[in-house]
């Protein structure tokens, strides 16, 4: 692996050599960085085949990165650079005898995250799914491989890559042809393992963590007889191990299991949670489990079965419109877990490598209808044919079936917010009702800043994508919470008013220094999938913390947290007496039963009701107003 970082302008060298020794802290070699020609110094420590020093130079040209390319001999023999020693040199090679890098980025097989000059332009790249990071300041220009690195860096939105020329920074979007792919989806996922640990000598460990995902891979490692070790990690009596134990007996594996105290996994989570920059519990608890069970292999390859949830169905919340959700999962999987897994695994000494993720796969499964995505159907009938019924018994997510998640201090977010002050600063779209308020709790008590609040005020009522707040309530809520209100109006015509939104998100990114945006959908395809579009177009993550949850159990849930009343109704059953109704916990059931009378959705999803929040935890007090009829 690598760590690369650059600044341009003065006092570069010592801003990159300090960029360097925080990453030496978390697990990356940082030795032997090399000044280069405009105040950019790099550093890299992986190379396919050899040893080349960074940053490679010819002439003004000059390029760092991290790059794990497994096609780059065929490239170097069919473009005729066969004097090209190692994956980044041909890279480098092809970037200099282009005009279009895009075009080099969508040949490369493999992740990588990389920074080349061509001697007048800059061009910054990560590969399509995020596997390898990469972060980026504009003014002025400096990149590295941790966030940490250099101060207000942002996250590079892998379906991007950024030209740097006089002081200007551009973003692009990347090519994004799907390549061409043969074979059953096994027959790619054994392609995807083999290129993987093809070519490398050393010892190489799987983590078993007890579902079908790296049950999959170790069957497949075992048939091609390539040497490894299984590793699995829990607290006693962790359904994971236990799991882990079934599934090495029916391959004919032997499996290291390690079963840790709380308080061995406790004394770790302050140098995880610094590590991988989150103060989010799950992320937190989840890059635990890779933190351990990498140490424990103590291999230098870790290969595991993460991205395999976001490929074939895994999770709860992709069962309402599973190829929709699919994509918005793999369009996020960058910031929701490919950067923990890195470097939890750097932190244990492991380079962790992920077969699921491979470009042919996802390419082929994501392009495949026959597919189906309901609890990982597809890929259990894959694992039905190595291991009988044990390929459909349920499975928890790491941290949870590791028990890892029973390890922190509650509450968990105030006690991991010492280690690590803030998450990245999100921007949230509200339209004064419960949901957009509810949205934003559940991102606040993860630790990510609300940097500012985005209301669209449609002139008609009729708007396909907004409620019509009332602007001056909206502005009282906004002064309550102490969160920057951007307020924009918009014609509320079908997709028209989509320019406005994407005019007001664009404003926050700017002025506020978004990296993402909260919206309250909870099954509206519609908006969903039109927010999703706009945060791909300006390289931000989108957060949806509500959607797919079961409506009763959310208003329930509403009706606790927040003080909120009903300001219009369309539907039957909800007559005017509903009108100004405060919902509290037993209205709420009221409301749930009344539902259920007339088949509306209970937490209004459909337009039935629309609601007003008078208080909610990040307010200084109770909007106070007058009814009106």
């Amino acid at each position: 692996m690598c760590g690369i970082a650059g600044w341009f302008g003065t006092d570069a060298e010592k801003r990159v050599k300090t960029a360097l020794k925080r990453m030496e802290h978390r697990g990356r070699d940082a030795s032997g960085y090399v000044p280069v020609r405009g105040g950019v110094v790099g550093h890299n420590l992986h190379a396919t085949v050899g040893h080349v020093p960074q940053p490679l130079t010819e002439g003004k040209a000059w390029m760092v990165g991290n790059l794990e390319i497994y096609n780059w001999k065929q490239l170097a023999k069919k473009h005729k650079l066969t004097n090209a020693r190692n994956d980044a040199e041909l890279v480098f090679k092809l970037l200099m005898n282009t005009e279009r890098p895009e075009t080099v980025f969508e040949m490369l097989d493999g992740p990588y995250a990389l920074a080349f000059h061509n001697g007048t332009h800059t061009f910054l790249a990560r590969d399509d799914l995020g596997v390898f990071p990469l972060f980026f300041s504009e003014k002025p220009l400096a990149f590295a491989s941790e966030r940490k690195a250099f101060p207000n860096l942002r996250e590079l939105h892998p379906s991007k890559f950024l030209k740097y020329t006089n002081s200007k920074l551009e973003h692009h979007n990347k090519l994004q042809t799907p390549p061409e792919t043969k074979g059953t989806i096994d027959t790619l996922i054994h392609h995807a393992i083999m290129k993987r640990v093809a070519g490398y000598e050393g010892d190489i460990a799987l983590l078993l963590s007890g579902g079908v995902d790296s049950a999959i891979i170790a069957h497949h490692l075992k048939e091609s007889e390539v040497p490894f070790t299984a590793v699995a990690v829990g607290l006693e009596g962790s359904s994971d191990l236990a799991r882990a134990k079934k599934f090495a007996e029916t391959i004919g594996i032997k499996l290291n299991a390690f079963e840790l105290s709380k308080e061995e996994v406790l004394e770790k989570i302050p140098l995880i949670s610094k590590a991988i920059e989150s103060s989010d519990p799950v992320k937190v608890e989840a890059a635990a489990v890779v933190y351990f069970a990498s140490k424990k292999a103590d291999k230098k390859v870790v290969l595991a079965g993460f991205g395999a949830d976001e490929l074939f169905g895994g999770y709860a919340r992709m069962h309402r419109t599973p190829h929709l959700e699919q994509k918005w999962a793999l369009q996020n999987i960058y910031e929701r877990s490919t950067y923990f897994v890195n470097v939890a695994g750097l932190l244990a000494g492991s380079e962790v490598r992920v077969p699921y993720l491979d470009k042919f796969l996802v390419n082929h499964v994501v392009a495949s209808k026959d597919v189906s995505l309901d609890k990982k159907q597809t890929l259990r009938k894959i694992a039905e044919k190595k291991f009988g019924d044990l390929a459909w018994e349920p499975k928890k997510a790491a941290q949870y079936g590791s028990g890892f998640s029973k390890v922190l201090p509650k509450p968990k977010s105030p006690f991991l917010k010492q280690f690590h002050p803030t998450n990245k600063k999100l921007g949230a779209l509200i339209s004064g009702g419960k949901d957009s308020w509810s949205s934003i709790l559940t991102m606040a008590r993860l630790n990510y800043p609300i940097a500012c609040l985005i209301c669209i005020s449609p002139l008609r009522e009729d708007s396909w994508m907004f409620q019509l707040p009332d602007v001056e309530l909206i502005k009282q809520q906004a002064k309550a919470s102490g969160i920057p209100l951007i307020l924009r109006e918009s014609s509320g015509k079908k997709e028209e008013e989509l320019k406005d939104l994407e005019l007001a998100i664009a404003e926050a990114q700017l002025n506020f220094g978004i990296e993402g945006v909260i919206s309250g959908a909870l099954s509206s395809e519609y908006q969903r999938t039109r927010i999703e579009s706009i945060c791909l177009s300006l390289g931000l993550s989108s957060h949806a913390p509500l959607w797919g949850i079961n409506h009763e159990n959310y208003l329930r849930s509403a009706a606790k947290n927040l003080e909120f009343v009903i300001v219009s109704t369309a539907a039957d059953g909800l007559d005017d007496e509903w009108v100004g109704r405060k919902i509290t916990p037993e209205v709420a059931e009221d409301l749930i039963t009344l539902s259920k009378k007339h088949h509306f959705s209970p937490a209004g999803e459909g337009g039935e009701f629309e609601t007003f929040v008078e208080n909610a935890p990040l307010f200084k007090g109770r909007i106070n107003y007058k009814s009106a009829e």
